[in-house]
């Protein structure tokens, strides 16, 4: 077993996550019930650090093993039997390869030149292609499979706490943390397990079906209807019709709305009646914005909605159309359906355009943690990276 784990993402292809990666490193996405990072600590029971990105490392930090066994790590890569059984069949002095794509090495140090130093060790082909989040998209498209191994991993050889007569339940997969408050909620388990999170609080009235799952502290209120693959973060709160969504921590969609085929990033808030649009009326497939190829990217996809970045927050009654970008910070009160992509830091109304100047946006962050949010903050000096590395393409769409 490896000392320690790298995620490796410092490489040009970690744009093509934005605006996800933008803020974070890859290493630390949520797909399932735990982030990347988590799910590699729980299965090798080691620490894990990342090697990422300039502007992320003091609130990401390297921490490899300063000798031993190392395991590094492409941070696309999500976990599976197979490629677990691959990984530990690696020896010290071999890299995993997919073709010519590097995947994983094991070395006894933290090389100094990455890149080149793993071409000298020997290369073992990988005979199957694993599963890695290269778009947003697939963050929302292999959810329901990490679901399933993320209950695994985190309810083997576990208890479930009791569950009060007023539910109703079907089927048994479900396991419930201790501390977690639900009564009168309706619990499809049949096809697909629901896990439900320390101190989540699931109201009357509510509707599960699995494979879902609610982090700790998140709250699903009244009415919410969460169909097959659905992950709510930490201290998030959801409610109206939900389905292949996640939603990462201390979010909010309140209200009524229907939202699918989405990811929704860290402290974004969604005004009550917002609902996205994951069909085009033609059957076409789904273009997206894609950050590092500055254009829209063919999904492939028939149903794709909405991709919301850290911090952004939409009014009352919003509507997204299939396949909408919303930046990091991005503040939106508008009352026709809004652009495919709005850049990070962009404030749009019905009568202008403008910047989110970053002095407000650092107060809101304050006001809101003196509120009680819970939020995973950042190194302020994160959203100054953004802020300045997304200006042209901000000024650019307010000018126009």
């Amino acid at each position: 077993m490896p000392h320690s784990i790298v995620l490796y993402d410092n490489a040009d292809w970690r744009k093509h996550l934005f605006p996800f990666t933008a803020s974070r490193p890859v290493g630390n996405l949520r797909v399932g019930l735990c982030t990347l990072n988590e799910k590699w600590n729980k299965l090798f029971h080691c620490p894990v650090s990342y090697h990422t990105a300039e502007y992320l490392q003091l609130s990401f930090p390297l921490h490899p093993s300063p000798a031993a066994d190392i395991l590094i790590l492409d941070a696309r890569l999500l976990p599976s039997e197979m490629l677990l059984q691959a990984l530990d069949s690696l020896k010290l002095g071999e890299v995993l390869m997919d073709g010519s794509r590097w995947l994983a090495a094991r070395v006894d140090r933290y090389p100094d030149q990455l890149e080149k130093e793993l071409r000298q060790l020997k290369p073992i082909q990988l005979s199957f292609s694993p599963s890695c989040i290269h778009f947003p998209e697939d963050i929302f498209r292999y959810n329901k499979e990490q679901l399933l191994a993320d209950f695994k991993l985190l309810t083997k050889g576990r208890s479930s706490a009791s569950l009060s007569s007023s539910n109703a339940l079907y089927g048994d997969w479900l396991f419930v943390e201790e501390g977690a408050q639900l009564e009168g909620v309706s619990l499809n388990s049949l096809k697909g397990p629901i896990y439900i999170g320390k101190n989540a609080q699931l109201e009357e009235g509510s509707f599960l079906k699995g494979y879902v799952g609610i982090g700790a502290n998140a709250r699903v209120k009244t009415g919410a209807r969460l169909y097959e693959n659905v992950s709510i973060g930490p201290g998030s709160t959801i409610a109206g019709e939900v389905n292949n969504t996640v939603m990462w921590g201390n979010s909010a969609k309140g209200h009524e709305g229907y939202l699918g085929c989405a990811v929704i990033g860290e402290g974004c808030n969604l005004g009550a009646g917002s609902s996205n649009s994951n069909l085009k009326n033609n059957w076409k497939a789904v273009m997206l914005y894609d950050y590092k190829e500055e254009n829209l990217r063919d999904t492939g996809l028939l149903k794709c909605g909405l991709m919301m970045g850290d911090y952004a927050m939409a009014a009352i009654n919003s509507s997204f159309t299939t396949g909408t970008v919303i930046g990091c910070a991005a503040q939106i009160a508008i009352s026709n359906f809004i652009p495919k992509f709005v850049p990070d830091f962009c404030w749009l109304t019905d009568q202008q355009k403008e910047a989110y100047i970053l002095e407000e946006f650092f107060g809101m962050l304050a006001r809101r943690k003196q509120a009680g949010a819970a939020d995973n903050l950042h190194d302020m000096a994160i959203f100054n990276h953004i802020f300045a590395e997304t200006k042209e393409i901000r000024d650019r769409i307010i000018n126009t």
